[in-house]
């Protein structure tokens, strides 16, 4: 969706969030051993982020999960749907 890959969302609207691999970087960082992704943009299936076309089409969950790969996150990453619950050990 960045402003060089087609989709033709501008740089203040795509850099005012942050990206799957900046979250999954900053997972690693801290040594968290679980990274969950919610409200994600665009969603899962969806052919536009509002009026921005998504280049290359619908994303998957392997696309979330490649981009947290990406970052160098190796803890376990659930990629978030709607009315989702999870529930995460104590230690």
């Amino acid at each position: 969706m960045g402003p060089d890959g087609g989709s033709g969302m501008p740089p203040p609207i795509y850099y005012r969030q942050s990206s799957t691999t900046d979250l999954g970087a900053m997972a690693k960082r801290v040594g968290a051993k679980h990274l969950m992704l919610t409200h994600m943009g665009p969603s899962i299936g969806a052919e536009r982020q509002g009026p921005f076309r998504i280049p290359g089409g619908p994303l998957t969950e392997a696309h979330y999960l490649k981009a947290v790969a990406a970052s160098g996150f190796s803890g376990n990453t659930i990629v978030g749907t709607d009315l989702a619950s999870v529930r995460l050990p104590t230690k």
